[in-house]
């Protein structure tokens, strides 16, 4: 189940000029995992719903590297990764102050798991997705992302609750 958290962030890559019907259209996507075949399945979710391609990296360093050169609008980033893993490469492209929409997709457990993981400077990335989410889901998040329909905690009960441990699964 994908989560926005686009309110985790103080920039606004929503103030883009996008209308809803072609949000996502030419959108140049940097996809960032270790798993070749999973690399493959995402770049074909990006490239069905019109988005391009412009990269494919295999963990964080070689994604930093790719960034500098490709200037993507949205970064696809896997979190468990060999040589630098995604909390870390987003804490780096957060210091960096890059603009692109940067998005989990991973098959770690649910919101709770993933919150717990911030980066460098308290830092999260823009949207949550599961590795099993739907190619619908990807459109419909990233779209809201995009023309800025991205709820934050207060505007969303129901995600701020899911955003919050719950303490009966803490060990304590």
């Amino acid at each position: 189940m994908a989560v926005r958290l686009s309110f985790a962030s103080d920039r606004n890559p929503a103030s883009r000029g996008v209308d809803k019907q072609n949000a996502l259209m030419g959108r140049r996507v940097l996809v960032v995992d270790d798993s070749v075949s999973q690399r493959h399945r995402l770049s074909e979710i990006y490239q069905s719903l019109g988005m391009h391609v412009v990269g494919e990296a295999a963990h964080g360093l070689e994604c930093l590297a790719l960034v500098e050169r490709l200037h993507p609008d949205i970064i696809s980033l896997d979190v468990i990764m060999p040589v630098m893993h995604g909390v870390e490469t987003l804490g780096y492209l957060r210091e960096s102050k890059s603009q692109a929409v940067i998005i989990y997709v991973s098959a770690l457990g649910g919101v709770e798991a993933i919150t717990e993981l911030k980066a460098a400077g308290g830092h999260l990335p823009d949207a949550v997705f599961s590795k099993k989410d739907s190619r619908e889901t990807f459109a419909e998040v990233l779209t809201a992302i995009l023309i800025g329909e991205a709820e934050s905690p207060a505007e969303s009960p129901k995600l701020a609750e899911q955003s919050q441990p719950n303490p009966a699964t803490r060990a304590g």
